[in-house]
């Protein structure tokens, strides 16, 4: 039997195909309502953008060293250290990666062997697992129990010889659930009894709603965590492509700087100073940013949530509504489940969404929406969901 390559165990992107599909329609006129996407509709704060060409302007466009330039480390790490208390004693416990994606896949690489399983929640973001794939591990998913809540005694139940390590996404792509202090310290104790690691994506720990906040695993007294974190969330600065890795581990630190040189060789040296900026500069973007985010949030779900045939989750972080689709919705094209929902609400209404089912197979059965593009979008698309569903 042949081999199969691990790239070929990874798909194109479900959600890249309904973007396509959107954005097909609106060049030929049509007005769409982008809520497949999680790119923040917000520009990046000022000092961001005036740093950034200002880089641009000095001249920083030339190669940077391949774990980031010394000066956005140590911004780094002292916010790490400050903000979300892990116990780093250097900057060089730090590196910079191009975009959180990248620091997912240099994680796994460094740290699984072939074979290694990789515990996760089910639903979760794709590439959480794709990575994983691609590293050469084995994905164990684990369904989240009732009110989308992790359990750890449901991991304990999937944990094998094979297994390397568990992900704790919170805020969580796609439910939009929020992990207590109780549920993290269950799983860091669960982590802590098997020896296993945690990778501990916390790209939305800023998007926080009705007074909810952060708590990120690592500072929670365990050393066997890899921490990853965004730009593109808290500084809406996606399409710059910057993330940060942080741990403790100084084989796993030097793995993932070999990594860092040989996919990128450093990201690009402007980016890194608009970076700069961003940590150490003024934050005050942050509340009226969450703010607007939480009334996107009420006004989708104030729409939905007298509705008939969509039953939706109340979003406690990051920008997605997670939705149960009710078993008397009569379907589209002969089909029931989720890409047949989306396909209905792109050729009825131009509303985009992403099916349940692309974020794993407890996903059947749902549908998400994400509320990141603008107010005056989401209103649209909640009106027609309301007229839709009703």
């Amino acid at each position: 039997m042949a081999s199969v390559h691990p790239v070929d165990r990874i798909e194109l992107g479900g959600i890249v195909t309904i973007r396509d599909a959107l954005l097909a329609q609106q060049r030929q006129g049509r007005k769409v309502y982008r809520l497949e996407s999680g790119d923040p509709s917000f520009s990046i704060p000022g000092h961001v953008a005036e740093a950034l060409a200002k880089a641009i302007r000095d001249g920083h466009t030339h190669y940077t060293p391949g774990a980031g330039i010394p000066e956005l480390r140590q911004a780094l790490f002292e916010k790490l250290v400050k903000k979300n208390h892990l116990p780093l004693t250097g900057p060089d416990q730090v590196l910079v990666t191009n975009g959180a994606m990248h620091g997912l896949y240099i994680a796994y690489r460094a740290l699984l062997d072939p074979g290694d399983e990789v515990l996760m929640p089910d639903p979760t973001w794709t590439e959480t697992a794709d990575n994983v794939l691609l590293a050469g591990g084995e994905v164990v998913r684990v369904p989240l129990g009732p009110q989308l809540r992790y359990q750890a005694a449901a991991m304990a139940e999937k944990i094998t010889p094979r297994t390397k390590a568990l992900v704790i996404n919170s805020p969580h792509n796609p439910t939009g659930t929020v992990m207590t202090r109780e549920e993290l310290q269950a799983m860091v104790e669960l982590a802590a009894q098997h020896g296993l690691w945690i990778i501990s994506d916390e790209a939305y720990e800023d998007i926080l709603f009705d007074g909810r906040t952060h708590l990120s695993p690592g500072s929670l007294g365990y050393e066997r965590v890899i921490s990853l974190y965004s730009f593109s969330k808290s500084y809406a600065m996606s399409g710059l492509r910057l993330g940060y890795v942080a741990c403790t581990d100084p084989q796993l630190l030097e793995r993932m700087t070999k990594l860092l040189r040989c996919t990128i060789n450093g990201v690009n040296s402007a980016t890194q100073h608009a970076g700069v900026a961003a940590v150490t500069g003024p934050q005050d973007h942050l509340a009226a940013m969450v703010a607007e985010y939480q009334k996107r949030r009420d006004v989708l779900w104030g729409a939905l949530a007298h509705c008939r045939l969509l039953h939706p989750f109340k979003p406690e972080g990051a920008f997605y509504l997670w939705a149960t689709m009710d078993a008397a919705w009569e379907g589209y094209q002969g089909q029931r489940d989720g890409w047949a929902m989306t396909r209905y609400l792109i050729d009825a209404f131009g509303v985009g969404s992403s099916p349940g089912e692309v974020f794993g197979p407890q996903g059947k059965g749902f549908i998400r929406f994400a509320f990141a593009c603008s107010s005056e979008q989401v209103a649209g698309a909640a009106e027609l969901l309301r007229q839709a569903f009703a």
